[in-house]
C-alpha cells in the first residue's frame, strides 16, 4: 500500500476541486430538503433511530464543511480574476453566488444554529422555489465545469 500524503491533497487546485465537489451534492442534497419542507434529508431517511443525536452532530459537521468549502471558493474567486470557468459570463456567476451564499448560510446554521435563509421565509412555495433554483445552479455549474476543463475559478 502506498503512502498517503496529506500534500497531495491540500493544494490551492485540489481545495479548490473538493470544494467545487462538495458544494455540488450540497446543492442537490439542500434542494431536497427544501422540497421536504427544510427537512433535513438524514432524518426523512432514518426518521427514527438511536443513533439520532450521532446523525444531529455529523449534520452539523456537514454544515460547516459546507460553509468553509463555499468560503473556500469565495476566497479564490476573491483573489483571483474574479472569474467563474476563465470568464465572465453573468448565468456562471449567478450560479457560483448561488451555490456560494447558500454554503455560507449553512456554515453558519451549524455553527449558531440558525438558518437566515429559512428565518428569512418559511413559505413552502418559496422553498420549493429556492429548490429548483439550487438544481438548476448545480446542473448549470456542473456542465460548466465540465466543459471547462473542471476549473473553476
Amino acid at each position: 500500500m502506498e503512502n498517503f500524503d496529506i500534500k497531495q491533497h491540500t493544494t490551492p487546485n485540489k481545495l479548490e476541486h473538493y470544494s467545487f465537489i462538495w458544494s455540488e451534492v450540497r446543492l442537490v442534497i439542500a434542494a431536497i430538503a427544501l422540497f421536504l419542507g427544510g427537512y433535513p434529508v438524514i432524518f426523512f431517511v432514518l426518521p427514527i433511530s438511536p443513533l439520532y443525536g450521532l446523525l444531529t452532530i455529523l449534520l452539523k459537521l456537514a454544515w460547516i464543511i459546507s460553509g468553509a468549502a463555499s468560503g473556500y471558493l469565495l476566497y479564490r474567486w476573491a483573489i483571483g480574476t474574479k472569474t467563474v470557468f476563465g470568464g465572465k459570463d453573468s448565468r456562471d456567476t449567478t450560479a457560483f453566488f448561488i451555490s456560494v451564499v447558500s454554503g455560507i448560510n449553512l456554515g453558519i446554521t451549524g455553527l449558531l444554529g440558525t438558518n437566515i435563509g429559512m428565518s428569512i421565509s418559511s413559505s413552502k412555495l418559496i422553498f420549493i422555489l429556492v429548490g429548483i433554483l439550487y438544481l438548476l445552479a448545480a446542473v448549470h455549474l456542473f456542465r460548466r465545469w465540465n466543459s471547462s476543463g473542471r476549473k473553476i475559478i
